[in-house]
């Protein structure tokens, strides 16, 4: 008796069993080059007759190893919108059918779920998602973990969160001062926020003078000649 199995992709595997009676259970162990689905059919015959068994359905995954995750590293609320993108590293084959998982931070319990059909390396997997809590001001690490029924991967990353909602009160100088004397100025700030940034024109011709905190969202010349404090009113 001759026991042949047929792969589905274009190769089969066989076996002679001399005395068919000493072999209840005949093991094929057999490695696919590619993914994919692969009806795998099984045949046994002798000189006389053969029998074909129920064929068998075989999903063959790629494995998940190399996903990057990139995006915005720093978004302003409100609106506090950004986008990140799951890509496939260099050494990640064509992965399809998988589920992506994204979780947005501590603030955000509910995961959103993805089903992807594609991902590769010209076929990003891309959300866009908002920060819109004053809670969320800070850093806030995203956690995505893509898997497939065979393997998974968790990749994260952090955004810095900004608040960005200043309003400014009333603006008093020094009315009169000698030549070559210090002058005064106050503003008191009725909300400062967590991204201001005050650029202070004193009206002379001199250059301005600066004040960023740490999450500044504007631009500040890095020649900037002088930093002012500034202190909530």
């Amino acid at each position: 008796m001759v026991v042949s199995v047929d792969w589905d992709d274009g190769l089969m595997s066989s076996t002679a069993c001399l005395d068919g009676t000493h072999h209840n259970i005949l093991i094929f162990n057999y490695t696919y080059e590619t993914p994919g689905s692969f009806n795998v059919s099984v045949m046994a015959s002798n000189i006389v007759s053969s029998k074909t068994a129920d064929s068998q359905t075989i999903s063959v995954y790629e494995r998940i190893q190399d996903l990057v995750i990139s995006g915005n590293t720093t978004v302003l609320t409100p609106p506090g919108s950004g986008t990140w993108s799951i890509e496939a590293g260099p050494s990640q084959l064509a992965l399809e059918n998988i589920v992506c998982v994204w979780n947005m931070g501590t603030n955000y319990p509910v995961d959103t779920t993805n089903d992807v059909a594609l991902l590769d390396s010209s076929t990003p997997h891309q959300i866009t998602f908002s920060y819109g809590q004053q809670a969320d001001v800070g850093t806030q690490t995203i956690n995505v973990n893509c898997s497939n029924a065979v393997s998974s991967q968790t990749v994260t990353m952090d955004v810095t969160v900004v608040w960005d909602n200043v309003t400014l009160g009333e603006l008093t100088c020094t009315s009169s001062t000698l030549w070559n004397h210090l002058i005064t100025c106050q503003q008191a700030i009725v909300r400062f926020g967590t991204g201001a940034c005050f650029e202070w024109d004193m009206g002379d011709g001199e250059p301005v003078i600066y004040y960023r905190d740490t999450y500044c969202a504007d631009y500040v010349p890095a020649a900037s000649p002088t930093y002012v404090q500034v202190g909530h009113s």
